[in-house]
């Protein structure tokens, strides 16, 4: 049963995700999805925004049904700007993903050499605002938790040209201040 948290989707993101999710529900059984980044703690703007999604699967995808649920979601129509998607197979820990796919008006790729930090960055927000995500996921030490948050500050000042990563610094600042994580929206105001 895939329980349902409370997003800031709009009705198209969330039948886009339900689509995705049906997409790899047809090649392994899919156990729960979980939306982060805006579209969980606030700022998502529909049309604009990327969709952060998180997929728990029962077994590995590989070989042609991989191939297979890749294309179904290459072919969805995207109500916004990119989809970043990870699957995990219960029992893996972020940042072990089975699929870490990216799709974008170039198209759908997997990116398997991401940045570990992102991952655990995501699981230590999702396991603080999502209640069924510990049913998946070992919750993340807090010493852990600011090690990536430590390491994406890095990141992000290295970049300092790019919004994002000007952004995602202000952000990394205030929660290894604070203890509270931003929006996007919330830290450019």
């Amino acid at each position: 049963m895939i329980a349902v948290a409370p997003t800031y989707l709009d009705a198209a993101a969330e039948a886009y995700r339900a689509d995705v999710v049906a997409a790899i529900d047809e090649e392994v059984g899919v156990l729960d999805s979980f939306v982060l980044g805006s579209g969980l703690v606030g700022g998502y703007r529909p049309g604009e925004s990327d969709l952060d999604l998180v997929v728990v699967v029962d077994a590995p995808l590989q070989g042609e049904p991989r191939r297979r649920a890749i294309e179904r979601i290459a072919a969805l129509e995207r109500p916004g700007r990119r989809l970043e998607l990870a699957a995990y197979v219960r029992g893996r820990q972020p940042p072990d993903f089975d699929l870490n796919l990216e799709v974008d008006d170039d198209g759908a790729r997997e990116a398997p050499d991401e940045l570990d930090h992102w991952f655990v960055i995501d699981a230590g927000i999702a396991q603080e605002r999502i209640r069924v995500w510990t049913d998946y996921f070992e919750p993340v030490p807090e010493e852990r938790l600011r090690e990536a948050v430590a390491a994406s500050l890095a990141w992000s000042e290295e970049r300092p040209d790019l919004e994002f990563a000007r952004l995602n610094a202000a952000r990394a600042r205030h929660y290894l201040e604070h203890g509270e994580w931003l929006s996007k929206q919330e830290v450019k105001r």
